[in-house]
């Protein structure tokens, strides 16, 4: 039985350690653009967990995840998760009024969205009430 250490973070668990255990090349994931290995994955969740530390965005902060399935998604979950920040995933059928709901209640001060939802999402953006523009 595994001992879970008294600072965990599931995204080393569940990304850097199989790179660290000798599986970066393995395929992590399977897309409509083709696959990802652990190491691949990993580069992008560090890359995606920077972008959100420039952003602004510190621990226990929200970050809304409208995204669609793809590696961003992953990238900005588990880079949110790495960097102790909260992600926050919506369903990408909702609509603005819905996406304002979870922008305003969860205090998000960064969304990340998948390009084809922008239409849907930028009224939302628009009219949020903690919104921060980067």
């Amino acid at each position: 039985m595994m001992q879970v250490p008294a600072r965990f973070n599931a995204a080393s668990f569940f990304i850097d350690r199989h790179v660290d255990e000798g599986r970066g090349d393995k395929v992590a994931f399977f897309h409509d653009g083709g696959t990802l290995t652990y190491a691949q994955l990993q580069d992008l969740v560090n890359r995606a967990g920077n972008a959100l530390l420039d952003l602004g965005v510190r621990p226990e902060q929200r970050v809304l995840c409208l995204l669609l399935d793809s590696p961003e998604f992953l990238a900005t979950f588990w880079g949110a998760i790495k960097i102790g920040a909260i992600p926050i995933p919506v369903n990408t059928m909702m609509r603005a009024d819905d996406y304002l709901y979870f922008l305003d209640d969860s205090r998000a001060p960064v969304a990340a969205v998948s390009e084809p939802l922008l239409a849907e999402a930028a009224p939302a953006l628009a009219k949020a009430k903690r919104w921060r523009a980067g």
